[in-house]
């Protein structure tokens, strides 16, 4: 394998975490520099939640297809004998995925309450939307650090 081609896909495949976890945090920043206690604030998370959801949604599925392929390299150049190390971080970045899908899906939810005529309705969906975009750059965050270790294992 082109170790060239081999380092390009492990950044594409980093590429897609940073996106998701940049996306998260302009969200939690603007909708803290706006305040999403009164009606202008709310109309922006409004407008932005949407693309913010589907920014996750791609970059989960170009992390796991991305994923998937760094994995087979890997296996061909280590004969699929993998350490034991190696497979720990592994599960542990699929398990921090995992969850990360769950507050994706939970953001979704957060995103159709927006539309709520029920201002409280509304309000309590804004701030489980930057809860969940705060879990989102954690979790994002921690599975980029995992992944660094995981070239050196």
């Amino acid at each position: 394998m082109n170790p060239t081609l081999r380092t390009t896909i492990l950044w594409i495949h980093a590429l897609g975490g940073v996106a998701w976890v940049g996306a998260a945090t302009v969200f939690v920043i603007a909708a803290s520099a706006v305040g999403i206690e009164d009606e202008e604030g709310l109309a922006m998370v409004r407008r932005i939640a949407p693309a913010i959801n589907r920014i996750g949604l791609f970059a989960m599925l170009f992390i796991i297809v991305s994923g998937a392929v760094n994995i087979y390299i890997a296996g061909v150049m280590r004969r699929f004998a993998f350490s034991d190390n190696f497979i720990e971080l592994l599960f542990a970045k699929i398990t921090i995925l995992a969850a990360m899908f769950g507050v994706l899906s939970a953001s979704w939810r957060a995103e159709s309450r927006l539309a709520s005529t029920h201002p409280p309705q509304a309000h309590s969906a804004a701030y489980r939307l930057m809860l969940y975009n705060l879990a989102v750059m954690g979790l994002g965050g921690t599975a980029l650090l995992l992944g660094l270790w995981l070239l050196g294992s």
